[in-house]
């Protein structure tokens, strides 16, 4: 989070943005001074300890923050402090083989277990954060009807996106620190990359009219997770139970309502489609019936001394023509749709 707030400054900082960025500085540096303390008697390292090199690449982190951050902090005389840019002592940053010669395996279990609940937390947020985008995009940046309004409904729309964004990199930084212990490769088979298409919004949630909807689907981590979110106002009215089938038939999961909506607009607009095809299907052959029985009347109106033969034979032959079409027409539609209309 401090790196984003050096990321967010300008790059000709104000006195006062410089001194909160220091008094940040200093606090953040004196929790990771009382945490080293903690983690020295825990760890009990010994001074032949090796650090893994991957841990000071950063790569977990955004590079689109993190090459302005490089930026802003050259500018910043010699001798300045970046505690946010320094590693703390967890088994995660020791080099490999250093966990089981130094008997670490517990304390790198107990690591495992809470980047596992970080892992979840970032995407119940990143989750959430993006629900609350689309919803603002939906709510209030469509609605907005002078300039006020839609800026602040743009502002509320980056805050979220800077939300998300700050989700995606706790993610990624905790499954780095998975694969650096070696946890069980079940559970890192289900960590995917969140790529940036899987952070936008989704397009039937801001233009529900839009074509070529039928090969959308939501984003991996939008189907994964077994935490209970009902504490979050949003939430509240956000979920919906159903039975699915996924490894057991009798699993109850709990589906997010845009999910679950979503597929309800689809099944509902498909069984319109269908109910409409088939009146279409008994239009299209009443038509055709219609048509000969108007060539039938014709026939039928004129007196037989007023007809002379050739109109006689050519009201037959529409009657025949337009039979004939009815008649195919409804057996072609009977067996598309597998009984007679």
């Amino acid at each position: 989070m401090l790196q984003r707030h050096v990321a967010s400054l300008s790059t000709t900082c104000s006195v006062a943005q410089k001194n909160d960025l220091l008094d940040r500085r200093r606090k953040l540096e004196a929790r990771i001074s009382a945490y080293e303390h903690r983690m020295l008697v825990i760890m009990k390292l010994d001074d032949e300890t090796l650090w893994s090199t991957e841990v000071g690449k950063r790569q977990e982190m955004d590079s689109d923050w993190e090459d302005s951050s490089d930026d802003i902090l050259a500018r910043y005389p010699d001798g300045w402090f970046t505690p946010e840019r320094e590693g703390i002592t967890l088994p995660s940053a020791l080099a490999p083989g250093e966990i089981a010669r130094q008997s670490l395996q517990p304390v790198a279990m107990i690591e495992a277990e809470l980047q596992k609940g970080q892992v979840t937390d970032a995407l119940e947020g990143l989750r959430l954060a993006l629900g609350e985008k689309s919803l603002c995009f939906r709510a209030e940046v469509r609605n907005a009807n002078s300039q006020r309004t839609t800026l602040r409904a743009w502002d509320k729309v980056h805050k979220f996106d800077a939300d998300a964004r700050q989700c995606r990199s706790t993610y990624r930084y905790a499954c780095s620190a998975l694969q650096r212990l070696h946890v069980e490769p079940e559970y890192l088979a289900t960590l995917h990359d969140i790529t940036d298409n899987d952070m936008k919004v989704a397009g039937d949630l801001t233009d529900e009219g839009r074509f070529n909807q039928r090969s959308d689907s939501l984003a991996w981590f939008w189907r994964v997770g077994q935490t209970d979110e009902s504490a979050h106002p949003r939430m509240q009215e956000c979920m919906s139970e159903c039975r699915i089938v996924l490894i057991c038939p009798t699993d109850l999961c709990l589906v997010y309502r845009v999910s679950w909506l979503r597929a309800k607009a689809r099944y509902s607009r498909w069984s319109e489609e269908l109910r409409i095809v088939g009146y279409e299907m008994r239009w299209t052959v009443n038509w055709f019936r219609w048509k000969g029985e108007q060539w039938r009347l014709r026939l039928d109106d004129m007196e037989d001394e007023e007809r002379p033969p050739g109109l006689d034979c050519y009201c037959h032959k529409q009657m025949t023509l337009w039979s004939s079409l009815a008649n195919e027409a409804e057996n072609q539609f009977a067996s598309v749709l597998g009984h007679p209309l």
